[in-house]
């Protein structure tokens, strides 16, 4: 192509970048008195910087460039830009790389792209911008990365990192050398029962601004990270119509889901009716299943919404006591017992008892020592806590784990015991009905060790009373996929 035909028909914004046409063309370049001279294979042609200038600016089309950015996104290699052989390369496909060196007086070197096919140029820059947005890592192979989705293990920059697209562009995350379990999370402050399940593997669900966030620990990076909607989407409410508000996921349920297991028996609504099924996310995780679905009856769905009420009710007066309970723990009441134990004040030891107070056996112990009690003393205050002075046998030492854990929703504690081979018992679960443990918890401990399906979870009504319609794998198949429909977007 002719020089002077490159002037009319190519994109550029400055003198500079003309320059580098000119030069991507083949032309030797000299500049004099405010005129540049080009010389070709014996064409010679003289052009004044103002008439550049004129022709600089004049052809702007965003659109074209967006264009050219993304067919050279697609081939260019940002680790072999400096490559004189992957610069060649590049120029069989209508692509010239012109570097500047010390751009603009800076130690850090630029480069300009000039697309021929296309007859657009622009900044590397503007090319990394572009690309980064569209979440192209610039490999030369034209690797996108998909929105909210963390990217394999690479090298970024001479270090081992991980990437991934969100609304703003690219988030680099890079290998710490050591894993560290920090003590909040976006303002938010993990309890110990959170971080060993960060520790365990586990996917943990915290509230943050009254919205639950999802949390693990990335093995490959050695630092905790944010899940986001699109690697695992668990939604607040599944089933909700204008009849029904749906069943709404208590933070036991998503870190059951999260973690691979399903909620059975939920009570669900859709436009052709109210049906039980069990729910579960997707093998990609960013989607719910509605699985064993069974139709019921309008009246059958009234009694199990009037069943619930009073347990949901009981759970919110829980959550209230539970809060209420943090705020006494802020007194601070193992410090109150060790300064009634100095003081041998048992009136105060005993009113910390009524408060909801209650050391192990070893902690009595380890104070009465520390304070001066005696043995009698000592056994006392054991007696008065209700802990036995006697060792207990090891099974009941894990019984009382069990329930504890239960009690607290540590589920990586409940795991732990069920690896070390502890058998659940009926007898554990009863323990756990009577001192308050909540159904989905129930569930989430007999799913752990291996006992699901053993309990309704709707109460105590069964449905089995209930006779099934001669139609009812008929209704089932069209409230499958109207469910199927209904939630293919959560």
């Amino acid at each position: 192509m002719k020089l002077r035909e490159a002037l009319d028909t190519y994109m550029f914004d400055n003198v500079g970048q003309f320059g580098g046409i000119a030069e991507s063309l083949g032309y030797q370049t000299e500049y004099r008195d405010g005129y540049f001279r080009f010389r070709k294979d014996g064409e010679e042609l003289s052009m004044s910087v103002s008439e550049i200038r004129e022709k600089a600016g004049a052809k702007y089309d965003e659109s074209l460039r967006d264009q050219s950015k993304e067919r050279v996104s697609a081939l260019f290699n940002k680790e072999r830009a400096n490559d004189p052989k992957y610069v060649a390369e590049l120029e069989k496909e209508g692509i010239s790389i012109k570097r500047w060196e010390n751009l603009k007086g800076h130690d850090k070197d630029g480069f300009t792209v000039i697309d021929h096919r296309l007859k657009v140029c622009y900044t590397g820059q503007s090319l990394y911008e572009y690309a980064y947005k569209q979440g192209n890592i610039l490999d030369g192979k034209g690797t996108k990365l998909e929105k909210g989705i963390m990217s394999d293990l690479m090298e970024i920059h001479g270090k081992p990192g991980k990437l991934r697209l969100n609304d703003d562009g690219i988030s680099v995350f890079y290998r710490k050398e050591a894993l560290v379990i920090p003590d909040k999370v976006l303002g938010k402050k993990l309890g110990k029962k959170e971080k060993e399940q960060l520790l365990a593997g586990d996917i943990v669900p915290i509230t943050v601004n009254k919205k639950d966030i999802l949390l693990q620990v990335d093995r490959d990076l050695n630092s905790v990270i944010l899940r986001t909607n699109q690697e695992i989407k668990i939604p607040d409410i599944i089933g909700q119509t204008s009849e029904y508000g749906g069943y709404k996921l208590t933070k036991a349920d998503k870190y059951l889901l999260a973690n691979g297991h399903a909620l059975e028996n939920k009570l669900l609504h859709s436009p052709e009716g109210y049906f039980i099924a069990d729910i579960q996310l997707t093998d990609d995780r960013k989607g719910v299943m509605i699985q064993n679905i069974q139709s019921i009856t309008p009246g059958k769905a009234q009694e199990l919404i009037k069943a619930m009420t009073p347990k949901l009710e009981a759970h919110a007066a829980n959550i209230e006591a539970a809060k209420e309970q943090k705020h006494e723990e802020g007194r601070n009441m193992e410090a109150e017992f060790k300064e009634a134990v100095g003081k041998h004040d048992f009136e105060k030891i005993g009113k910390l008892k009524e408060e909801g107070y209650k050391p192990s056996e070893e902690f009595i112990k380890g104070i009465g020592k520390e304070h001066g009690l005696d043995e009698r003393q000592t056994h006392e205050v054991i007696q008065l806590f209700g802990t036995k002075p006697e060792e207990q046998g090891e099974h009941e030492r894990q019984a009382a784990r069990l329930l504890d854990a239960a009690q607290t929703d540590n589920f990586h504690v409940i795991q732990e015991i069920q690896k070390e081979g502890y058998r659940l018992t009926q007898q554990d679960l009863t323990r756990m009905r009577e001192t308050g443990v909540q159904a989905n918890t129930l569930i989430a401990v007999q799913k752990i060790f291996g006992m699901e399906g053993s309990t309704k979870t709707l109460g105590d009504v069964k449905l089995a009373s209930t006779p099934k319609p001669d139609n009812s794998k008929e209704m089932a198949r069209p409230i499958a996929s109207t469910i199927n429909r209904a939630f293919n977007d959560l």
